[in-house]
């Protein structure tokens, strides 16, 4: 199962514990630890996809190199 997929459940999970007739105590408890495994999954899911970020910018930057003349500065344009 995906981490997007848990954090669907998890929401579901949230909206039908908050509806339910269940003590406070246990509804309060279950909505903490729902909140905390979405915060939990969500910041994995966006480690992942900012290191595939990182990684394809490095395969970018390789892919078309830059020249030396590209870097210098004609002094006449500025």
């Amino acid at each position: 199962m995906s981490k997007h997929t848990v954090i669907i459940f998890l929401g579901i999970f949230l909206i039908v514990v908050a509806a339910s007739g269940l003590p406070s105590w246990m509804r309060t408890t279950l909505l903490i630890a729902s909140g905390l495994g979405i915060i939990v999954l969500a910041y994995l899911s966006s480690v992942v996809y900012c290191s595939n970020c990182k990684k394809l910018i490095d395969d970018a930057d390789q892919a078309l190199p830059m020249h030396p003349a590209d870097d210098k500065v004609d002094p006449s344009q500025t």
